[in-house]
């Protein structure tokens, strides 16, 4: 538990280490990659799974810009960044690249599928959430999260059907 950007660790302590999906969420992403690559051991080995936008996605297209800004507000990110820049961003603080890939491609089945959810299945839901608020059994501005996360999953869901956004972009 604690800042990844200022870790209470010796310099060169670590055999190896990994992050999933919590990268994403650093101010700046050479900071904490900096900070991974000092606790390190030469020679050790890191292994990050991104969240980032792929070749597919175009600055210009505002559909793709509505989308990407809908994750990013909907999951607290600072602005996703391409897939292109985390491998020049890991070269530039000292690692060497040894594999990159988006586990997001096929044969991979679609990620986002499980976030679907019809209309019916998100009254029923809601309907849940305002009984539970409601009664005091959830506390107050549940309702409210409930609608923002269903926001976000139909965001990630474009994200994913349209291939502008992977959550599995692995170096």
């Amino acid at each position: 538990c604690g800042n990844f950007l200022e870790m209470p660790f010796e310099d060169e302590s670590f055999d190896g280490a990994y992050s999933i999906e919590a990268t994403c969420h650093a101010p700046k992403l050479e900071d904490v990659y900096s900070e991974i690559f000092r606790v390190l051991k030469p020679g050790s080995l890191y292994v990050s799974y991104e969240w980032v936008t792929t070749e597919l996605y175009r600055g210009e297209d505002p559909e793709h810009v509505d989308i990407i800004q809908g994750i990013e507000r909907g999951d607290a990110l600072p602005g996703l960044r391409s897939y292109s820049d985390i491998a020049e961003t890991a070269k530039k603080v000292g690692f060497e690249v040894v594999k990159e890939k988006d586990l997001a491609k096929p044969p991979a089945r679609p990620w986002w599928s499980r976030l679907k959810m019809g209309r019916l299945a998100y009254w029923r839901n809601h309907i849940v959430v305002m009984v539970l608020e409601t009664l005091g059994v959830a506390p107050k501005g549940t309702i409210d999260v409930h609608e923002m996360l269903f926001k976000t999953a139909d965001y990630l869901t474009r994200g994913g059907e349209t291939g502008i956004f992977t959550p599995m972009h692995m170096i």
